[in-house]
């Protein structure tokens, strides 16, 4: 597995985490602190493009690897 593969995988998880955690706090009834609510905001508006640069770095190194002639 290459390492830009592994980033993709990682990046990927990042984001479905980033949308978890923007649900929450979007569904959060009561008094926040700030600095979270603007956690939230950023992680809301990132999840999604987390998760597309992932897939793409995945097939990136997908591809790296069938090119170098490395089988799967």
């Amino acid at each position: 597995m290459t390492t830009t593969r592994k980033i993709g995988i990682g990046l990927s998880i990042l984001g479905a985490l980033m949308f978890l955690t923007a649900a929450s706090l979007f569904t959060y009834r009561g008094s926040i602190n700030p600095i979270v609510s603007k956690i939230g905001m950023y992680s809301f508006m990132l999840w999604l493009p987390a998760i597309i640069l992932g897939v793409i770095l995945i097939a990136v190194g997908k591809r790296r690897r069938e090119v170098a002639g490395r089988p799967k």
